[in-house]
């Protein structure tokens, strides 16, 4: 896929309405929350919907479901394979993303996205493991970087089902090409509510801002090496989060919605995304979150 042809599918997605980060049931708002509960970086276990308070727009809501590990993930590599990166750091990229997909079970699927000055879709979302397998192992190294243009289009697809979406990304210098700037593709993951982990070899100010939006984390590999640990780092770090559900109340309002977790007793480190938006009230009177 060209680039013009990528962004411009990226930049009418981004025009469009988003994946809700909710479900609905008998015309009754459900919100999702992908909760990450950390003690000394270690996940913390055996949590119930008791040990959670969740507020929405400032009002203490009830926790109605609290699951772990159940559903299966979508997870979409997002890979760097601008000219910086050939050579023997793409090699190691390659298998990185081949250990990540050994990793994968049987009902979870992945996709692969690469970008340089170009934003290419290499294999849609698919349960089929080798095809992605031989696409890392056909990645070739040129050209700029177009990491936000890459990221919208990445956001963009994400799957209308009811696995959990992961976008996991490699990068390893600083965007030098994009079209979108860093408010548009971070108002972006916001209504899209999908988490996305980054992997990066220098600090990034929009892969904080990208991590912070959609709660999601941020790795920095000190070697080329690493890169493998910290791609199957940030799957064990997904599959060990929670899935808080509650039915929201004394908030129906469109706009966006600040939301707090926190747990009720006990000090650990609560990441999850800051929010998500509810779009105008239909006809029935009920409104749409994004």
């Amino acid at each position: 896929m060209i680039r013009t042809i990528a962004i411009a599918a990226a930049i009418a997605a981004a025009q469009a309405a988003q994946t809700p980060p909710a479900v609905f049931r008998s015309g009754i708002e459900v919100v999702e929350i992908d909760v990450s509960v950390t003690r000394g970086g270690l996940p913390v276990p055996g949590l119930t919907a008791r040990d959670f308070a969740v507020a929405d727009n400032g009002v203490a809501q009830e926790v109605e479901s609290v699951t772990l590990d159940r559903l299966p993930l979508s997870v979409t590599l997002l890979l760097d394979t601008s000219a910086s990166v050939a050579g023997d750091r793409l090699a190691h990229l390659a298998q990185a993303g081949e250990g990540l997909v050994d990793a994968l079970r049987p009902d979870d699927r992945a996709s692969l996205i690469t970008f340089s000055h170009l934003v290419d879709l290499r294999v849609p979302m698919t349960g089929d493991k080798a095809a992605v397998r031989a696409a890392l192992h056909a990645m070739s190294g040129s050209g700029a970087t177009a990491l936000r243009d890459a990221v919208e289009l990445a956001l963009s697809l994400q799957p209308h089902d009811r696995t959990r979406p992961l976008i996991l990304i490699f990068t390893d210098g600083a965007d030098t090409t994009s079209w979108l700037s860093e408010d548009a593709v971070v108002d972006t993951a916001r209504r899209v509510g999908v988490v996305v982990h980054a992997v990066r070899v220098e600090s990034d100010r929009f892969l904080d801002r990208l991590a912070d939006s959609s709660g999601g984390r941020t790795w920095s590999a000190t070697s080329d090496r690493q890169l493998r640990e910290l791609f199957t780092s940030a799957l064990d770090e997904m599959r060990a989060r929670y899935l808080l559900t509650y039915t929201p109340k004394g908030v129906a309002r469109a706009g966006w919605h600040e939301l707090k977790v926190r747990l009720r007793s006990g000090r650990a480190d609560v990441t999850a995304r800051p929010g998500y938006f509810v779009g105008a009230a239909s006809p029935s009177g009920s409104s749409r979150p994004r």
